[in-house]
């Protein structure tokens, strides 16, 4: 189900000269697939591959798109997403969940209806309250004075920044691995870098040298 084949697109024949592709995603109608014991209640589907990433959601809180949800399907189109998602929004209506799927923009969003949006907001607030060790406060001023930094640069700049160390920051939100002007990813400070700080904008960091006001 998962995969880039869309079998909507045509393609070579079978008795083709071409080399055989191997689809690596998995065989939704084999009897052994998913046979755990949660299976019965959530099968992996158009509809329940759509609502996991609606719960994750994109950075942001940007709206997930049809189109984009559809390239990660075999031989689902977009206009099929948009009815799943209105299908799962009057779901959650109808079961008076906690949560709501709404329209916004050219995409979909999942988030807690308003009754309960107060509860996010104090989550929200408290996560803000990021306590870092010496290790990440170096990561963080290394990235902030000198991004977008590649893996290979920390040793070069003079920070010993392990893979968890990274991780942490980013699972935090203050760093983003984004492609550089070259296409190699790079980590990038984020806006909660700014919010955390109290920053407007990365260029009101002051020198690196500069003495403390």
């Amino acid at each position: 189900m998962m995969g880039v084949a869309d079998p909507y697109q045509g393609g070579a024949s079978a008795d083709g000269d071409a080399g055989v592709e191997i689809d690596p995603s998995p065989n939704l109608d084999e009897d052994d697939f998913g046979s755990g014991e949660h299976d019965a209640a959530c099968r992996v589907s158009p509809g329940t591959i759509l609502e996991a990433l609606l719960f994750v959601g994109l950075p942001g809180g940007i709206p997930l798109g049809a189109k984009r949800v559809a390239g990660l399907m075999r031989g689902v189109r977009p206009q099929e997403i948009d009815d799943l998602a209105a299908e799962l929004a009057r779901t959650y209506r109808a079961n008076k969940c906690p949560y709501e799927v709404v329209p916004v923009g050219d995409g979909w969003v999942m988030r807690l209806r308003e009754e309960y949006a107060s509860l996010g907001r104090v989550i929200e607030q408290r996560s803000r309250l990021v306590r870092l060790d010496a290790d990440a406060l170096d990561v963080l001023a290394v990235v902030a004075w000198n991004q977008p930094v590649e893996r290979d640069r920390f040793v070069e700049l003079g920070c010993d920044a392990s893979p968890s160390v990274l991780r942490l920051l980013v699972r935090r939100g203050l760093l983003e691995l984004s492609p550089a002007a070259d296409g190699t990813p790079s980590y990038r400070t984020t806006k909660k870098f700014l919010d955390v700080f109290h920053l407007a904008r990365i260029e009101d960091l002051p020198e690196p040298n500069a003495p403390p006001a």
